[in-house]
């Protein structure tokens, strides 16, 4: 990658990227290599767009097995050089090696987009956000504690074996970046966001962007298809554990609940004065303050209790499955907590819900 962007700018993320591609070309995944030099190589071509738009597969150039196989195969990668990666993660802020040390590979920690470990930058808004604004709102998340507090917070853990697998998650595992080669066979390609996570992260960013418009027939056969291709456990109740984890991984995923994209604010940081992404194009624009209720942490807890409600309830289980968790969140009213329904609310007016389809009233 050239240019000084959020995905390639520290030594760290440069590390990741190449022993990742390196791995995947060694799995037969990853374009092979005819031809380096000093300062560039040369790719075999991988093959043609499955792409019927931005936001849908082909289902004739992608069938969903095949794109359920290909995920399986990209999860059974070796995940043995990300060793290296997390040891630079731990060197670069010795101040996190505590908390990194207690987060297990499924904490949101190990969501890299979203949580910065390993470059001591966020991904806000759209485009390249200056360093002020993305390694100072990671720094106010850290003082503030509410950074350890979303990465420890257990209602926020897949609570299935499938999902809580470590994988090599792709982190971006969309139509155009996935490629039919000439004899029919799929693969992937662009491993800006590639790293090693819970198979949770995978489909929690994936399950709510590319596929929230699918049929619920259509998602959960790619969660069966891509269960029984992995050699795991597919019954209706595996396909349902694994789909409820996925849901409650969007919290934190991105576009999630909680992630830092949207334009107006950062949502752990609520209640503490911050730049927002918006910094970019109107410098000096802040966000929070001490009148906001609830605050980050405050979200935090009302998230928590809220999955622990959704995961106690079969019917909201089931629903949330079918439509969302975030949809069905917001169409039960924040299952009744007025703090956590007024928040909603402000996201929706405040155009921060777009990406799961709740639009401002018109």
């Amino acid at each position: 990658m050239e240019g000084d962007s959020l995905l390639n700018s520290h030594p760290n993320t440069q590390l990741r990227m190449k022993l990742a591609t390196t791995a995947l070309r060694e799995a037969g995944i990853a374009p092979a290599l005819l031809m380096t030099g000093p300062d560039f190589y040369v790719e075999a071509a991988a093959g043609a767009s499955v792409m019927k738009d931005f936001f849908h597969f082909d289902d004739e150039a992608a069938p969903r097995a095949e794109l359920a196989k290909l995920l399986a195969r990209f999860h059974a990668v070796p995940t043995d050089w990300w060793a290296p990666v997390r040891q630079a993660i731990v060197s670069r802020d010795p101040a996190l090696s505590g908390l990194i040390g207690r987060a297990p590979p499924y904490s949101p920690l190990w969501n890299l987009p979203f949580s910065g470990v390993d470059s001591g930058k966020i991904v806000m808004g759209m485009g390249n956000i200056p360093d002020a604004a993305t390694q100072g709102a990671l720094r106010l998340m850290i003082e503030t504690g509410v950074y350890e507090k979303v990465m420890l917070c257990e209602a926020f853990y897949p609570t299935s074996e499938a999902a809580r697998r470590t994988v090599m998650v792709h982190g971006d595992f969309k139509p155009d970046n996935v490629l039919q080669a000439a004899d029919g066979t799929l693969t992937a390609i662009d491993y800006d966001l590639t790293c090693v996570g819970s198979a949770a992260h995978e489909f929690g960013y994936m399950l709510p962007m590319w596929y929230g418009k699918a049929s619920y027939d259509y998602r959960r056969g790619l969660v069966g298809e891509y269960l029984d291709s992995s050699g795991l456990p597919h019954a209706e109740a595996d396909v349902a554990a694994f789909m409820l984890d996925c849901e409650v991984a969007s919290l934190t995923s991105l576009p999630g609940l909680l992630a830092n994209i949207y334009d107006k604010e950062v949502p752990l940081l609520r209640g503490t004065p911050h730049p927002t992404a918006r910094m970019a194009k109107e410098p000096g624009i802040m966000a929070g303050g001490a009148d906001d209720s609830p605050t980050g942490p405050e979200l935090v807890d009302l998230l928590a209790v809220a999955v622990g409600q959704i995961r106690a309830d079969a019917g909201l289980s089931e629903r949330c499955v079918r439509e969302g968790l975030v949809q069905a969140l917001f169409a039960v009213e924040g299952l009744g907590e007025p703090q956590l329904w007024s928040w909603l609310q402000h996201m929706r007016d405040s155009n921060m819900l777009r990406l799961f389809g709740i639009a401002p009233p018109s």
